[in-house]
């Protein structure tokens, strides 16, 4: 494998989601990026260098004329789709909707690779907040990015058996993350509004107990029994959590939140909806494309 060659791909992709953000944030009629915003982009873009570097020779950077073709499908796809649904707005401290339509980057990440899921979900987040009429959020891009990215990882492994071991070992990870939230949640029920007064945000222990105990549940059983379900719920889940976790807390500079605000009002709402929809809608996804692969033999 040329590593040149991958890293080129790579460094391809990243700059021409960053060109599209660029672009957009020239033309937008909404809020337009921050020069903090900027920062933490560039830094979230060196933590998605870094996730390369460290799977740098694994065969899973490859990008040919289906994983372009895939990534222009999956921006576009993502991003009316997220368009049609951001008027759903859950009770949050900022623009959190509800997105359907996460299953579409998670979905190519782990069956077109991370650079697929990652220009998928980046530039698929611009298009939906473009059309919505939001403006641009560049850290928000990136964390939809490492949410398709983190996913298509998972192929580093070549054999079900061994995907299989690694997925009970991160649903263990997953599993602590969303726990810890929970007692978070207990302890931090609601927080005020930065900048409505008297309004708060909150209430998530009941349902993110809900998500926990059903991604935990559901993840057990069919590591054992159909390890692909598995595999996509899992790795999905930790898209979720390390993307909108990035987003969340790089708001404690682009916005000014606390770290309470950040976690209660912004990542919560985020990642415990998409959960949701990763649960549901993403082996149904993925299981179809695994079916129609064995069938035509690719």
């Amino acid at each position: 494998m040329n590593t040149r060659s991958t890293l080129t791909k790579v460094l391809g992709a990243l700059i021409a989601a960053t060109v599209v953000l660029f672009l957009v944030n020239l033309v937008t009629g909404g809020s337009k990026a921050s020069a903090t915003g900027w920062v933490l982009y560039i830094v979230g873009a060196l933590i998605v260098m870094a996730i390369y570097f460290f799977f740098a020779n694994k065969p899973i950077w490859e990008v040919g004329t289906r994983e372009v073709v895939m990534m222009a499908i999956g921006a576009v796809l993502y991003g009316i789709f997220s368009w049609a649904t951001n008027v759903f707005q859950l009770p949050s401290v900022s623009f959190v909707s509800l997105r359907p339509a996460v299953a579409i980057p998670i979905f190519m990440g782990l069956a077109f690779g991370p650079v697929v899921g990652f220009f998928s979900g980046a530039v698929g987040n611009i298009i939906g907040d473009a059309l919505t009429g939001w403006g641009v959020f560049p850290v928000w891009d990136l964390g939809n990015g490492l949410m398709g990215m983190i996913p298509g990882l998972i192929l580093a492994w070549r054999t079900w058996e061994e995907r299989r071991r690694v997925t009970e070992r991160v649903l263990v990870l997953v599993g602590a993350i969303l726990a810890l939230f929970v007692v978070l949640t207990l302890l931090f029920p609601q927080v005020e509004h930065p900048w409505m007064e008297g309004a708060r945000a909150g209430q998530w222990t009941l349902g993110l107990l809900i998500i926990t105990v059903v991604l935990i549940a559901v993840g057990w059983y069919f590591l054992r029994t159909r390890p692909q379900v598995a595999v996509a719920v899992i790795w999905g889940a930790l898209g979720v959590i390390v993307g909108m976790g990035f987003a969340s807390l790089a708001d404690i500079w682009v916005n000014g939140y606390s770290l309470a605000t950040a976690i209660i009002g912004e990542f919560l709402p985020a990642a415990a909806s998409n959960l949701v929809f990763d649960i549901i809608l993403v082996p149904i996804l993925y299981s179809a494309y695994e079916a129609a692969r064995s069938q035509t033999g690719r």
